[in-house]
């Protein structure tokens, strides 16, 4: 990061980030909308009072203003359910990238990350990607990264930042959004919006995430392709992340019965929801028309499409990189937890959501304390 006078653009950022219009950050800092646009050119460089009207009405240290965090594009950048999402929480989506992107470039200063491990990248046509080839690729995937084809993949957000992923949580809220990925120069990433989701959901959206990943590199844009495109793209990756989570000749083995009390038993065993379970034996064609629309019915009747059975038990799988990294560098005594922070630049909640609980990060101790009874 660069520090600058004031960078305007660093306000747009900060807006953005917060789910703010210019006309909400005019109303909210008593400051005139057009002046707010003079500010974000770069006409105008506000006074010391302004910026930190802005500071405290958008919650971002004023040092922030004067910084030079990279941009990145929208382009090879998708949105988990993008179809139902807004353009507002896909801004605010893409600021979680953009600050993810440079706490990865300030760490790697320091320390070296995980090598990128992933099979070859699909770069032909996404029209042309059949079942046969997103197979292969899940299969060719569980090998790379040393996940036999029989059993469960146990912490899979463990396995991707083990396997050079950069993944972090969102600092937003959004039941509309699951998750967001893309190609940063040559290291994928993946962030996780807080909406509250299962264990199961997270690791299915990020299996979903890897997918994308894989299959659709040569995408430059999704903004580029029509509601037929993108849902396609979308059942692509769902197609992936199944094959990935659950392979077919395995998955078929644990199947004992139809009867949703085993789709429960199942669930504890591939850690993959009873949905998905459920269209994963009807497309193996284990269940036919009739039955596949029975147990639909029975799902809702139990009012399992928003909750099932384990959802409120198991361990929602949790990023840690960041954070493994951040202690490194505080308890080395390299820095300290307010040096570190400042360094980074970003609000406090952005540094508890991405980073995790930092603040308790303490240096170690370099001299045992000895104590001896006194006589």
């Amino acid at each position: 990061m660069e520090k600058r006078l004031f960078n305007g653009k660093q306000l747009t950022f900060a807006r953005k980030a917060r789910g703010l219009t210019m006309k909400a950050l005019a109303e909210q800092a008593n400051i005139s909308r057009q002046m707010i646009s003079s500010y974000e050119s770069g006409k105008t460089i506000p006074t010391g009072k302004n910026i930190l009207k802005l500071a405290q009405v958008l919650d971002f240290p004023s040092s922030f203003f004067s910084r030079e965090v990279e941009a990145l594009t929208s382009d090879g950048m998708f949105f988990r359910s993008q179809s139902a999402a807004t353009k507002r929480a896909r801004d605010m989506q893409k600021m979680d990238l953009t600050f993810s992107n440079s706490i990865y470039n300030l760490l790697k200063k320091y320390v070296e990350f995980p090598v990128v491990n992933l099979p070859q990248l699909y770069v032909d046509d996404y029209k042309e990607l059949t079942s046969e080839i997103i197979k292969d690729k899940a299969t060719e995937l569980r090998e790379i990264w040393g996940i036999d084809n029989n059993s469960p993949i146990p912490n899979l957000i463990r396995i991707m930042e083990a396997n050079g992923f950069i993944v972090t949580k969102s600092n937003m809220e959004n039941p509309k959004i699951d998750a967001v990925s893309k190609w940063v120069l040559d290291r994928p990433f993946v962030i996780f919006t807080d909406n509250g989701e299962s264990a199961v959901r997270r690791r299915f959206n990020a299996a979903h995430e890897i997918g994308h990943i894989i299959l659709h590199s040569e995408i430059e844009s999704i903004y580029d392709l029509n509601a037929t495109e993108l849902k396609k793209i979308e059942k692509q990756a769902n197609e992936f992340a199944s094959y990935f989570l659950l392979p077919d000749d395995a998955f078929l083995d644990s199947l004992v019965t139809i009867n949703l009390e085993g789709f429960i038993q199942l669930k504890k065993y591939w850690l993959v929801s009873i949905g998905a379970m459920v269209m994963k034996t009807y497309n193996l064609g284990i269940l036919n028309d009739n039955q596949y629309t029975y147990i639909q019915k029975k799902m809702s009747k139990n009012r399992w499409k928003k909750v099932e059975p384990l959802d409120n038990e198991l361990n929602v799988e949790q990023p840690s990189v960041f954070l493994e990294v951040y202690k490194m560098l505080v308890e080395s005594g390299l820095f300290n937890n307010i040096s570190l922070n400042t360094k980074i630049g970003l609000p406090q909640d952005y540094l508890r959501n991405m980073i995790g609980d930092c603040i308790l990060v303490k240096p170690k101790a370099t001299d045992d304390v000895h104590l001896r009874l006194i006589k």
